[in-house]
């Protein structure tokens, strides 16, 4: 063999063996290009699910948030509406208290007897003033619908009527009245209440 055809075939070997290392990096290059743009895709895919969730779980969040302020607002209204309603009822008591004086007792218990009829026995507190006392025993002598009138210790304020022949007994007291007031205004008041916190 010649050494013409030895440097040719040096040469030969040489070339292939540098096009099968550059197809060999070439394809290692493009292998790795794949992988990297495997890794930034699945990266940006991880990283879109990650915000995703994190935007559910705020958006999650702030609906909670949301429905516990609401929750509370709710709560501090019946607070707020339940105490001024004992307030209110508390100066309905203490205005009926006040008003229930000697001349309006006078009226009541003769109203009262009037539209009961017979078979009345009255009750009144024993410290009841001597005066209205005896003016009421001179008004309802005069009708027939009175059996007796007798006076009670215990009976702080107020009266008691009773009807003998049907067994029912009433008392009408200052702290009745402000009831039976305070069970019919109280509906008015929780409804301005709604009323003024709507505005």
């Amino acid at each position: 063999m010649s050494e013409n055809t030895l440097d040719k075939l040096i040469a030969t070997l040489k070339s292939e063996a540098i096009e099968a290392a550059d197809k060999e990096a070439n394809q290692i290059v493009e292998n790795a290009e794949q992988r990297a743009h495997k890794i930034v895709k699945d990266a940006e895919e991880k990283r879109a699910a990650l915000l995703n969730n994190a935007e559910k779980e705020a958006q999650a969040t702030l609906n909670k948030g949301e429905g516990a302020l609401k929750q509370a607002a709710r709560d501090l209204t019946v607070f707020v509406r339940n105490d001024l309603l004992k307030l209110l009822k508390a100066a309905l008591e203490q205005e009926v208290e006040t008003n229930l004086n000697p001349d309006l007792m006078e009226k009541a218990i003769l109203k009262v007897v009037e539209n009961v009829g017979s078979g009345v026995v009255l009750k009144l507190p024993e410290d009841m003033e001597t005066k209205l006392a005896e003016k009421i025993r001179k008004r309802l002598q005069e009708s027939d619908n009175l059996d007796s009138i007798i006076t009670d210790k215990t009976l702080l304020k107020g009266f008691v009527v009773t009807k003998t022949d049907q067994g029912w007994s009433y008392q009408i007291s200052p702290e009745e009245v402000a009831e039976l007031l305070n069970a019919h205004l109280s509906p008015k008041w929780v409804d301005m209440l709604k009323n003024e916190s709507d505005i």
